[in-house]
């Protein structure tokens, strides 16, 4: 069971954060039910890694919300001082992709950052569970 958890953890820092989360919630949940040491120190150790995961994911979001608001800026005063002819078009049509390319991203991130904040909050009711007992 141990090896078991240790291979959960190590697989925590991946693609698939959400459903990772998920099923340490479940786990937990059940597992809680009988509440050890171990199981606690565990547990405390899944709820740093998942706290550094999130408050990473919130230092992403807030790169990319930055550079879309900083090409948004830019798409801007593009429009309104940029004299129109041929080359400024492409650069309108330029700047005007990759800012729908990263509001796109931006959007996937806060939704991503929504879910491992709630996930978070989750662990640390199931913490105060824990040390109830």
């Amino acid at each position: 069971q141990l090896a078991a958890r240790r291979a959960f953890s190590l697989s925590c820092y991946n693609m698939l954060m959400d459903k990772k989360l998920k099923e340490y919630i479940d786990y937990i949940e059940k597992a809680a039910e009988e509440p050890s040491d171990e199981l606690i120190d565990y547990h405390k150790t899944m709820t740093q890694q998942f706290q550094h995961e999130r408050f990473i994911h919130l230092i992403v979001t807030m790169f990319f919300a930055l550079f879309m608001i900083i090409f948004f800026v830019l798409f801007l005063v593009l429009a309104i001082y940029l004299p129109t002819n041929y080359a400024s078009d492409f650069l309108m049509i330029g700047v005007g992709l990759i800012l729908a390319i990263l509001l796109v991203v931006t959007l996937f991130y806060v939704r991503h950052y929504y879910q491992l904040e709630n996930g978070t909050q989750k662990l640390e009711e199931l913490t105060k569970k824990l040390f109830k007992r």
